[in-house]
């Protein structure tokens, strides 16, 4: 059976997440909407245009004026394509802004309610000039990556390049769809961090690091670290020795684009006695995340085989199976398969 703390990390990285991610949803596709499969689109056109000119997809440029046609046809549809964007993605983060310090607000009260056994009253908390400012940037993001793409598209560039120079500048100004949606992501979480940490503050309370359930090598290793409210947690923490020491201290989680972790109140005095703390059970879970190899297919497998040799080298108290999975993938080099388990054993062991 569960503990009390147990089940308060699964409302964090569960339903709670989830209702992050649907601020985050509704944000970028106000902001970005179908764009993505628009360049898919337009590279399509590009290399058809391309064909139609010149012969082939592998035909030289050798007409400047046909040239000079296929160019003004690509900047066109990048124009097309980015006409609003700066504006419309700035002025959807500012609108996700105020329910993300809402849902914060209400977050931090529900994880403070359930430690103390007493009802708890959410504080006021406003978007901080921090991430109206992140908003206020997003124009000048999109005008960058739309400039950087129009490099690409001059005509000695494009002639040495053939039809591969074109879909370069397709694909540079593609990036912007990239970019918008982890700045959303980010501030937004952001937003929902600094709510909460205004409850710890209310509550005289410290901060604890509760990381994903698939959270990358360098914020397991701050899964469970504990800091006074007004502190921040230490930068340069990895489980992997080749991605110490590059990042700088910080206030509040996300630790990178894309990060879903979050700092939540915790007194040592909410311990229940005689079953592990909130912070124990963190830490626990992300010895064990790094000894399974559970993370996201965009992190390498090398970076959670250097993690694990390190739990390993370090000693940390697991069961004594675990600790031979990861050795077995050690020795092999790889994790076959690090999908983190949503139902059945592994999913709580």
């Amino acid at each position: 059976m569960a503990s009390r703390d147990e089940d308060i990390i699964r409302l964090i990285q569960g339903a709670h997440t989830e209702a992050i991610r649907r601020i985050e949803d509704e944000a970028i596709d106000a902001a970005v909407g179908g764009l993505d499969e628009e360049f898919t689109q337009a590279a399509r056109d590009t290399t058809a245009l391309w064909v139609k000119l010149f012969g082939g997809p592998r035909a030289d440029a050798a007409d400047d004026k046909l040239l000079a046609r296929l160019i003004k046809a690509v900047r066109d549809e990048l124009a097309r394509l980015y006409k609003g964007l700066g504006a419309r993605s700035q002025r959807a983060l500012e609108d996700a802004l105020n329910p993300a310090a809402s849902l914060g607000v209400a977050q931090g009260s529900q994880i403070l309610s359930l430690l103390t056994g007493r009802r708890t009253r959410g504080v006021e908390a406003v978007p901080s000039r921090a991430q109206r400012r992140a908003a206020r940037a997003l124009p000048g993001i999109v005008d960058e990556q739309h400039r950087s793409a129009l490099t690409l598209l001059k005509t000695k560039l494009v002639r040495s390049l053939g039809l591969t120079g074109a879909l370069a500048a397709v694909g540079r100004a593609r990036g912007v769809v990239g970019r918008l949606k982890a700045a959303i992501t980010h501030s937004v979480n952001e937003t929902v961090n600094e709510a909460i940490t205004e409850q710890t503050k209310q509550a005289g309370a410290k901060k604890v690091w509760v990381s994903e359930r698939d959270a990358c090598v360098t914020c397991t290793a701050y899964a469970g670290l504990v800091v006074d409210e007004g502190a921040d947690f230490p930068g340069g923490l990895s489980w992997d020795p080749n991605q110490r020491g590059r990042t700088e201290p910080l206030k509040t989680p996300p630790r990178h684009p894309n990060c879903r972790c979050r700092a939540v109140p915790w007194k040592d005095e909410w311990a229940e006695p005689g079953v592990p703390s909130m912070p124990e059970v963190l830490r626990r879970e992300a010895w064990r995340s790094i000894a399974r190899g559970w993370s996201l297919p965009t992190e390498s497998n090398a970076a959670r085989i250097r993690a694990a040799r390190e739990m390993l080298r370090t000693g940390v108290r697991l069961p004594k199976s675990v600790l031979e999975f990861a050795a077995t993938a050690v020795r092999a080099g790889r994790f076959e398969d690090r999908t983190f388990p949503a139902t059945g054993p592994g999913a709580g062991s």
